[in-house]
């Protein structure tokens, strides 16, 4: 399980920082502008969430590659695809036009129930990760911290023990 664990979190890592790094490229007011797209938040959020969260994205993503604070960085991101799929869904339901903004102005993605199915995969992906974190490779393990599943053991079977 180490090892599915360790390729959905550096796949899920690397999405989110080729997301925030696009989005970063295209600059704050393009990402503003994709989120005011969404009618959901006051213009005072819409600014300040354009300029933090292409790099909260890239912190992020690369928590998750290096398996750094796993279960945490999981955790944020599974709530953060939770309120996307939720923020694309309500732009389905509202027949609104606009451009998710997932991966910034250049690669425009209309809303559809599709996004939002992806969008929910990705919010399960990202909970499996924090319920078995950190999986293999991680830093978490070189430091010791990570919660059960850190040591590497199978949950499921007894620890042998060196004679």
């Amino acid at each position: 399980m180490g090892h599915v664990i360790f390729g959905l979190r550096v796949a899920i890592g690397a999405l989110l920082v080729v997301a925030g790094v696009l989005k970063a490229h295209d600059g704050p007011s393009a990402t503003a502008s994709s989120i005011a797209g969404y009618r959901l938040l006051p213009p005072s959020v819409v600014a300040p969430l354009g300029v933090a969260l292409p790099y909260a994205e890239i912190v992020l993503g690369g928590y998750l590659c290096a398996g750094l604070f796993t279960r945490a960085a999981a955790l944020i991101a599974s709530v953060q695809f939770a309120v996307f799929s939720a923020a694309v869904a309500s732009l389905v339901v509202r027949r609104l036009p606009a451009d998710c903004g997932c991966f910034g102005s250049g690669i425009p993605t209309p809303p559809s129930w599709g996004h939002v199915a992806a969008d929910v995969a990705l919010t399960a992906a990202a909970a499996l990760i924090a319920w078995r974190a950190p999986g293999a490779y991680a830093v978490d393990r070189l430091l010791g911290i990570g919660g059960p599943h850190t040591s590497g053991a199978d949950p499921g079977q007894p620890e042998v023990m060196p004679s």
